[in-house]
């Protein structure tokens, strides 16, 4: 029973994956509602991913600029990475740090997770608040391209957010699980 519409969830028909990407699935359903119902829902069948709130022994927050080619820009985001199958969301946390920062982080805390879309897609992001920085780079994936790291202060993200230059929903997610977390900073 889903607790928030009082409605059972309906039953998976049929279903079949009609395209394997590089990261993902996409996959067709028939799905059936309680009152008999039947309609198709198309779904993006994602690993999952974690993303991370890298703060140096500064109190800077380490962002990255990517190029994101659905929006046609580079996006100033926090670093993050798609989960490899079967892979722990702190395995993934680890690992991501080093390739994009070029930092390892000795500790790493989780900070909550979220859905990314869930009208059409199935993924969700674990958050990390990683510190205890030391230089030690891993190699960046071979399909994007990732600069060196942009310092900010908390006051400078939060400026940036407002004036729409991070427009990334999961950099204005961490901000604001690292608040709940972080209150006083």
């Amino acid at each position: 029973m889903n607790h928030t519409s009082g409605h059972p969830i309906p039953e998976t028909v049929t279903s079949e994956i009609v395209l394997e990407a590089h990261t993902f699935n996409i996959e067709r359903s028939t799905i059936r509602f309680h009152d008999g119902h039947e309609t198709d829902r198309t779904v993006v069948r994602h690993p999952g991913a974690v993303a991370l709130v890298v703060i140096d022994d500064q109190q800077r927050w380490l962002l990255v600029s990517q190029y994101r080619h659905p929006t046609g820009h580079d996006l100033l985001e926090i670093p993050a990475g798609t989960r490899e199958p079967g892979e722990e969301p702190a395995t993934t946390a680890a690992r991501e740090v080093r390739e994009e920062t070029g930092y390892a982080a000795a500790s790493l805390t989780h900070l909550g997770a979220t859905w990314m879309a869930p009208g059409f897609c199935d993924e969700y992001i674990h958050y990390y608040l990683a510190t205890d920085l030391t230089e030690d780079p891993l190699p960046q994936d071979h399909d994007e391209y990732i600069g060196t790291p942009v310092r900010l202060t908390i006051d400078q993200l939060e400026a940036a957010i407002r004036s729409g230059e991070i427009n990334d929903a999961k950099t204005i997610t961490a901000l604001t699980l690292y608040r709940l977390h972080h209150p006083s900073t």
